[in-house]
């Protein structure tokens, strides 16, 4: 079990309610064995994944049961690779218009925010460390999502996504060059955000789903077998 999801099993196990706080960083530290920074990085992952909201000052909340919910039954059995592929589609078909409409309202601050976790993610992939891949990847679609007017797409994408130790999974298995191509696209979309061409920011964003959905369909034994 990795940090995130033993933090993730205890916040199941609290039965909070949508916007009540988290226990502290010692607090959930204590609970799971695992030090304060490790906790602290989980809670971002978690953040990243829009199960929680932050708070300066006053900590994590719970954002979203449904996503809560989903998280903590990520590992269940009702997954197959045509579901992911169902998941992949619904998800472009709104990811792709949040991304136009986020990489319009882009501002100074979150372009410098998105060429940050684009260099992190870089150095992920020559590390070949997949875990941090996956959640630079969540990282940097939100910085965009962040940014759109339409919170009703947001909500539909916080609601529909593939769990993350599937994608994990699925980018350990994958060949060098195809986790070089999935972080090329990526560069893509900061340039085309960066030049302010909206429509190849839309057509990027869905290239990349359209990359994770191949890949598992071609790896899709190693977690569906």
């Amino acid at each position: 079990m990795s940090v995130t999801e033993k933090v993730l099993a205890e916040i199941g196990k609290l039965q909070l309610e949508v916007g009540d706080r988290l226990p502290s960083e010692r607090n959930l530290a204590e609970r799971c064995e695992i030090s304060r920074s490790s906790v602290r990085s989980a809670l971002k992952e978690l953040q990243s994944q829009r199960v929680l909201d932050v708070k300066q000052g006053s900590g994590y909340f719970l954002a979203s049961d449904f996503a809560l919910k989903q998280a903590l039954g990520g590992q269940d059995v009702g997954w197959s690779l045509q579901k992911v592929q169902q998941v992949f589609e619904a998800r472009t078909l709104v990811a792709v218009h949040a991304m136009g409409l986020g990489s319009q309202a882009m501002t100074e601050s979150a372009m410098q925010e998105l060429e940050g976790c684009l260099i992190d993610l870089g150095k992920a992939v020559i590390n070949v460390d997949v875990q941090t891949m996956d959640i630079l990847h969540n990282r940097f679609i939100n910085i965009v999502h962040e940014c759109c007017s339409n919170i009703e797409y947001i909500r539909m994408l916080n609601e529909v996504k593939v769990p993350s130790h599937f994608t994990v999974s699925i980018l350990r298995m994958a060949e060098g060059d195809e986790r070089n191509a999935y972080f090329s696209e990526h560069v893509n979309l900061f340039q085309a955000i960066k030049n302010r061409d909206h429509e190849m920011a839309r057509d990027v964003c869905a290239r990349i789903y359209n990359k994770l959905s191949v890949l598992f369909e071609k790896y899709a034994y190693t977690v569906f077998s």
